[in-house]
């Protein structure tokens, strides 16, 4: 359980976004390019893992805490 600084109780670590995790899991923010519903397929762009790693979460995207730095 973590409490994030925007909720007034805890929640469980696997529903944030915290790196602060108990297992070494990779966050990145990438584009959906499409979806295979028939086989459950997604596919994104570019992000830096091994071709067929596995997809274990995803989340919605949120302006206010998700844009990435400009730089």
């Amino acid at each position: 359980m973590q409490k994030p600084r925007h909720a007034e109780t805890p929640r469980g670590t696997f529903s944030l976004r915290s790196p602060v995790r108990p297992n070494p899991i990779g966050l990145h923010l990438v584009r959906i390019e499409a979806l295979d519903i028939e086989s459950g397929l997604v596919t994104i762009d570019a992000i830096d893992v091994v071709d067929g790693t596995p997809l274990l979460d995803i989340k919605p995207y949120h302006g206010s805490v998700d844009r990435p730095q400009e730089g």
